[in-house]
Order: structure tokens, then sequence, then C-alpha cells
């Protein structure tokens, strides 16, 4: 088995955005250390808008030097580091020490016209590549929110963008902000598609590699929320942010088994042996796992360091460049 553990290396986008060090910098740094002679290869998401918002701003020079070094250590301990856009960075504002948000109506490429998405992804891919020295062929939407993908195909060819993975099987939230449905996703750990994302062609120019999906029980929910109340030095996230809302209710959770991604952010590190069963059972060849720096928790850490521990010698933990 191949297993993808990836990370979406950026701040919040709620209220409060957090800050580098604790959304980025300080969590990352303890899962460098979790892969240290493992033999364990990390893909990172970078969301490179931050970085060329924060170039604007000389109070944020330290701040920014700081994760780009990072960003460039990630491939010195041979991790890998791929492109991830958040377009509403493009009217985001820094004042009086904190990030200014406005989502509403850019939260997706498709709410960008087809000059804009076209300009938004040829910088911000140019941008990464300049920085890490190195060609990106890999990409993750901010948000799941790659559909319509024919709006971004034709930026895609240009780029030789190769490998998406943004979708989940299963996966359905439809808002004002997010646009995500994956139901009819292909119950696979890899195919190629051409123009949706969500359909299989053979010969497509593109290959998804989905993010792995599991089906969590009520009672999930329920010590997910209730540990986070009970004891949260063990269970608060380390970043210092707030999230947006996805949209649907909490409650609904508590009720009805729920599908949706692998991840290693907090309680959910629990089901990663799990699902990685559920992989084996499904005959898969490959399986994603997605994670945020911002979501390490004291017991997401322990359960990731110890499905690293068990699996390491097992199976090949790998990354997007490692498969062109």
């Amino acid at each position: 088995m191949k297993i993808f553990l990836t990370f979406d290396y950026e701040l919040y986008f709620g209220k409060q955005t957090g800050t580098a060090l604790k959304c980025m910098i300080e969590p990352t740094a303890e899962l460098f250390d979790l892969a240290k002679g493992k033999d364990v290869s990390y893909t990172f998401f970078v969301d490179v808008g931050y970085l060329i918002q924060a170039d604007r701003y000389p109070e944020l020079l330290d701040e920014v030097t700081r994760v780009k070094a990072q960003v460039k250590e990630m491939i010195s301990l041979g991790h890998d580091v791929q492109l991830h856009i958040h377009p509403h960075w493009e009217k985001a504002k820094f004042s009086n020490g904190k990030w200014a948000m406005n989502i509403k109506g850019s939260y997706k490429l498709s709410d960008f016209n087809a000059t804009e998405r076209m300009a938004i992804v040829r910088t911000y891919k140019l941008y990464l590549e300049q920085l890490i020295d190195r060609e990106v062929t890999a990409f993750r939407a901010g948000g799941f929110c790659v559909q319509p993908f024919s709006a971004l195909k034709t930026v895609f060819e240009e780029l030789e963008l190769k490998i998406d993975s943004s979708v989940f099987h299963g996966g359905h939230f439809m808002t004002d902000n997010y646009n995500v449905d994956f139901r009819t996703v292909p119950l696979k750990s890899k195919y190629n598609f051409k123009v949706d994302v969500c359909k299989e062609v053979t010969d497509g120019p593109f290959i998804e590699y989905p993010i792995s999906s599991f089906r969590y029980r009520p009672s999930f929910y329920w010590m997910l929320y209730g540990l986070g109340k009970l004891f949260p030095s063990r269970h608060k996230g380390i970043g210092d942010g707030q999230f947006i809302s996805q949209g649907g209710s909490k409650l609904l959770s508590l009720v009805t088994y729920k599908t949706t991604y692998v991840s290693t952010d907090g309680y959910y590190a629990k089901k990663l042996n799990a699902s990685l069963s559920k992989a084996e059972n499904l005959k898969h060849q490959e399986m994603v796992v997605i994670g945020h720096p911002k979501g390490n928790t004291v017991y997401s850490m322990n359960k990731l360091k110890k499905f690293l521990e068990k699996n390491h010698k097992k199976h090949v933990f790998t990354s997007f460049v490692q498969e062109l």
C-alpha cells in the first residue's frame, strides 16, 4: 500500500486567522520529528496566497521569512511541496496586527472570471516553483472546491498540473461559500479524468488521487465534541485561529452516520488504522490522508506516532513528487 500523508499548510480563515507560528511553524516542526528515521515522506500543500499577500507588508517580513525557510526545509528533509490555492487571499488585507478576510464571493476559484482564474493559478504556481526551485505538478483546491473542473481544465493543461487530490468519496456540502458534491466519485484510490473530477476517463490527461473516506458513527462525534470540552489540553488544536463554517448541522452528525475524509487532525486520528484496514479490504493500492498542521493536538500526534511506528515498515509512505 502506498500511503500519502498530506498536510494543508495554512492559517485559519475565520474571524481569527491565528498566527503563522502556531498554525504552521511549530506544528509542522512536530511533524518533521515524527518522520525522522522512518523513511516517511509527507506532501505539504502550501497555501501560496498567504505568502504572496504577506510579502506586501513589511511588518510581516520576519514571519514570512520563517515560513519560507520552513517550506524549503520540507524539501531538504525529503518531503514534497505542492500547490494549494485559497483564492480569497486576493481580497485579504493586513491591518492593526491581524488579517481581515473577505471570503464572500471569493472562496472558490469558480467565483472569479476566466481571466482572473487563469492569472491566479499561473501566479501562485510560479511563485511556489521559484521558492522551492523545482516543478509543481499536483494541486489541492481550498475547501475542496475544485468543481466545476471545466473552469480549470485549460490552465491545468497549460501549466502541466497533472495530479489533483481535492475530492473524497461521498462528500457533499453546498453553501454560499462551498460547492462540493462528490457523491458520484468512483470508489477507487486513483483514476484518470478529463473534464469532471467525479467521472473516470481511462485515457484522461489528469490523475485524481481521492482523499480516502470513512463512515463515522454518531458515537464518534459525541466523543469528538465531548473530549474537546472535557480535556482541552489533549484535544484542542495547536492552531490559534477559528474555522469558517462548512455549513450543515453538528446535531445531524450526532444522530446519523457521516461519510467524510480520513484525517490526522484531532480526534479523527483515532481512525487511521481502521481506515487503512478499509483500504486494504477494498484492494486499494493507495491511501490518501489529509491533515493540517494547525489541527495537530497532543492526542492526534500520539495517534499519528503510533500509526507510523506500526506501519512504516509494512507500507510505503510516499508523496506525489515520486509518482511522476
